[in-house]
């Protein structure tokens, strides 16, 4: 089941989309009914494209955390970079 756009549900609160592929599980706790699972970054973004100003800070956060950025020297290598 594929949707495009944001998903909300009736509270308002926003939600993400993860395919299942992007979970690996590393322990669960059946008792407390929780599992501890890592989540692929790369397939967290290639399903949820930021679209909004917030969403879109938000997404340059986590490529700052994650370390996928360019830095840059001077404003010549910048334009030219935003150029291309």
């Amino acid at each position: 089941m594929s949707t495009k756009g944001k998903m909300t549900d009736s509270s308002g609160v926003a939600m993400v989309q993860i395919p299942l592929s992007a979970f690996r599980c590393i322990s669960n706790y059946p008792s407390e009914k929780k599992m501890i699972c890592e989540i692929s970054v790369a397939e967290l973004t290639s399903a949820n494209d930021a679209e909004t100003l917030d969403e879109i800070i938000n997404q340059a956060r986590l490529d700052y955390a994650t370390g996928d950025y360019q830095t840059f020297k001077n404003p010549k290598d910048l334009i030219a970079e935003l150029r291309s």
